[in-house]
C-alpha cells in the first residue's frame, strides 16, 4: 500500500478524502475511503504526483463536480446552475434557465470540457445547437461573478468584410429579440 500512495504504481487509483485548507498547508488529515488516516503533508505529496479531481459536494452530499465519467449534469448541478443564470448564457436571449439545457462550456465529446459544476453553462436548446455548429462565432467570457457569458459573433465573412455592411438577420430562436453584435 505504501508504493501506491507514494507514487510508486501509476496505474492504481487511490481516492484522499480531504478538504481545501489542508491541500493548500492546514494540518487536518485526509483519509481514504475505507476511513484510514492519511497525514495532511502525505495528502499533499499524492495530490501533487497525481491527476487530482476534486468533488465538491453540495446540499446533501451530491457530488458537483463528476469529471470525464458522467455525460449528464446531475439533479444537484442542475439546481446550482439554474441559479446562477437565471436566462440563456448568450448575451441578450430571454429564454429563461429552467427552459434551457446544460451546455459543456469547451464541449464534453472533444475532451475539453468535464462535468464539473464550473465547466457548465445553461443555454436554450437554439443557441446550444448553434454554438456547437458554429464554435467560430461564439465568444466566450467570464463575468465577475464568474458566471459564463456567451457573445454571439458574426460570420467570419461578415467580421473580414471591410465595407462596413452588418451580420444578415437575427441569429436567435424565433421570435426572439434580435441580438446585438456589438454588446
Amino acid at each position: 500500500m505504501s508504493s501506491v500512495l507514494s507514487g510508486g504504481h501509476k496505474a492504481s487509483k487511490v481516492t484522499v478524502i480531504c478538504d481545501l485548507d489542508t491541500l493548500t498547508g492546514g494540518n487536518a488529515p485526509a483519509r481514504l475511503t475505507d476511513g484510514t488516516p492519511i497525514p495532511a503533508a502525505q495528502a499533499r505529496r499524492i495530490a501533487l504526483a497525481a491527476g487530482v479531481s476534486p468533488l465538491l459536494l453540495g446540499r446533501g452530499n451530491t457530488p458537483l463536480y463528476l469529471g470525464y465519467r458522467e455525460r449528464f449534469a446531475s439533479a444537484a448541478q442542475r439546481q446550482v446552475l439554474e441559479t446562477l443564470y437565471p436566462s440563456c448564457a448568450v448575451r441578450g436571449c430571454e429564454v429563461p434557465g429552467t427552459l434551457c439545457e446544460v451546455d459543456h462550456v469547451h464541449g464534453w465529446a472533444l475532451g475539453r470540457s468535464p462535468t464539473d459544476i464550473d465547466q457548465l453553462a445553461l443555454a436554450c436548446g437554439w443557441h446550444n445547437r448553434f454554438k456547437h455548429s458554429r464554435p467560430d462565432q461564439i465568444q466566450i467570457t467570464k463575468d465577475q461573478d464568474g458566471r459564463y457569458v456567451y457573445r454571439l459573433l458574426p460570420p467570419a465573412d461578415a467580421r473580414a468584410s471591410a465595407t462596413g455592411a452588418g451580420p444578415p438577420g437575427n441569429i436567435g430562436p424565433p421570435d426572439s429579440p434580435a441580438l446585438d453584435w456589438a454588446a
